[in-house]
């Protein structure tokens, strides 16, 4: 294992450990306990937030659309902040259609959990809602989803698949970072920005569809995916991005696919001039590493590819 890669996992257990121990030691606080689930009531409105208690959650949970406490009905609207943090004996949740949020942290390395089902009502995923979920194999994000918070599924090495919906208009910092099983994605037309690290060292990723709707594309968005060699960009104006955008990703041996109309602009625009291919799309490939076969000279600039003579900055 890499120095950096060794360092990293290091910081990351140092991270969980030094939250297990705040999580452990601070003191539980709900208002009631009905049926093995933990509350706190909102009297204004009569709803209740499923929260965390003195005892962690384990097995199958199904989480009901309301309760009653003290003869008085309240409907379950929320998942509170780090309400199942850390209980690594979950493996599966069920959530109502009345609940409209997740909260921060709400399954934060639940390491056991198979499966979970979002209803149509949620409309916030909060920051690092399913940090370190590695149990899961694949999560459907519901079209009434407005706004994931930033690394709300980073660290799910399990995860092969995401869908996203057209509900979404923009992938937060560091959503998807380190789920270094999945494959492929394809970005919603409703999308117009793609955040810093968004999928950063996904090394499992080999296909990467961008819609005509992207603009903007964060730093380290697509870093350190090595296995990348697919890129579909259907952006007809180049999408501003950062120089570390596919930086150690391998890109001059993937394949960029643009529309034919702005192919001249992806081969002079860095990051993209990096590609090994650029293709248009539904058209013939053009190779920028055959070029020198034609008497033009290809010179490597802060590890992109860049032909000479043109002003291609990083």
């Amino acid at each position: 294992m890499s120095r950096d890669g060794t360092m990293k996992r290091f910081t990351l257990f140092l991270f969980s450990f030094i939250l297990s121990a705040v999580f452990s030691t601070s003191a539980s606080a709900y208002d009631v306990k009905v049926d093995g689930i933990y509350y706190n009531l909102i009297s204004k409105g009569k709803t209740a937030e499923v929260t965390s208690g003195e005892e962690k959650y384990s097995g199958e949970v199904v989480i009901p659309g309301s309760i009653t406490s003290e003869g008085q009905e309240y409907m379950v609207t929320s998942i509170g902040k780090s309400a199942f943090s850390l209980c690594s004996g979950l493996t599966s949740i069920t959530i109502p259609n009345s609940v409209g949020s997740i909260g921060i942290q709400a399954f934060w390395y639940c390491t056991g959990l198979t499966s979970v089902t979002i209803p149509n009502s949620v409309t916030y995923i909060g920051v690092w809602a399913f940090v370190g979920c590695t149990g899961l194999t694949s999560i459907t994000i519901p079209n009434s989803v407005t706004s994931i918070g930033n690394g709300a599924f980073s660290l799910c090495s399990g995860l092969t698949s995401v869908t996203i919906p057209n509900s979404v208009t923009s992938i937060g910092v560091n959503v998807f970072e380190w789920c270094i099983g999945l494959t492929s994605v394809t970005i919603p037309n409703s999308v117009t920005s793609i955040g810093n690290g968004a999928f950063h060292d996904c090394s499992g990723l080999t296909s990467v569809t961008i819609p005509n709707s992207v603009t903007s594309i964060g730093s380290n968005a697509f870093a350190k995916c090595s296995k990348l060699e697919n890129v579909y960009c259907y952006a007809e104006k180049v999408p501003s991005t950062d120089a570390t955008a596919f930086e150690e990703s391998n890109i001059a041996s993937s394949t960029l696919h643009v529309p034919g109309s702005a192919l001249s602009s992806y081969q002079t625009t860095a990051p993209w001039s990096g590609f090994g291919t650029i293709k248009a799309l539904n058209d013939t490939p053009t190779n920028i590493n055959t070029a020198k076969t034609r008497g033009v000279v290809i010179q490597s600039a802060g590890g992109f590819i860049t032909l000479s003579g043109l002003d291609t900055n990083e």
